[in-house]
């Protein structure tokens, strides 16, 4: 996009491509699982939370108002997305059918994982329960949503046993590189 001189302005590194990766989730079975339903609206409303952030900037840059982001439009445009990517709508449904699956995955493959993969995977799942009684208890409370996430995204992905049965057609492989 253009700006002011003829100068080149994009949105954030991090923003650019945000979703774009994320698989089509439509499933071909007639019952579909929460999880399925929750990416595919997850995926929905992030391309279209990207596609308003980049009108957004393209119209600042056709006004000649290179100050975007500079006052705080657009962090305050990705914290409201961010809102609702992480809202209860959209990740409460997955996150308890990961937390209700996680306690017997651990217990039947206790003996297959290391001692640090097994501490990991435990935490992991103990913030999936926090995280669950936030959305029950705080389902507004996004700082300490975020910071669960977070947390959670520190412990690296669930099993894939775990995400694969909740939804078939998931490919993490591409989550990285959003």
């Amino acid at each position: 996009m253009e700006i002011k001189g003829g100068e080149k302005q994009s949105l954030p590194t991090g923003i650019l491509g945000l979703g774009m990766g994320l698989p089509n989730l439509t499933s071909k079975k007639k019952e579909e699982n929460h999880a399925s339903e929750a990416l595919e609206k997850l995926r929905e409303q992030t391309r279209e939370a990207v596609l308003g952030l980049e009108s957004t900037a393209k119209a600042g840059a056709s006004l000649g108002d290179d100050s975007l982001g500079k006052d705080g439009d657009m962090e305050s445009m990705v914290e409201t997305m961010m809102q609702q990517l992480l809202s209860k709508e959209i990740l409460h449904e997955p996150m308890k059918e990961i937390g209700e699956r996680y306690p017997k995955w651990l217990e039947e493959h206790k003996s297959e994982l290391s001692n640090e993969d097994y501490g990991r995977y435990s935490h992991q799942s103990a913030l999936i329960k926090e995280l669950n009684e936030v959305y029950d208890n705080e389902p507004n409370n996004f700082h300490k949503i975020v910071d669960l996430m977070q947390k959670m995204q520190e412990c690296g992905q669930p099993p894939s046993d775990i995400v694969q049965e909740l939804a078939p057609d998931l490919d993490l492989t591409n989550f990285g590189q959003l």
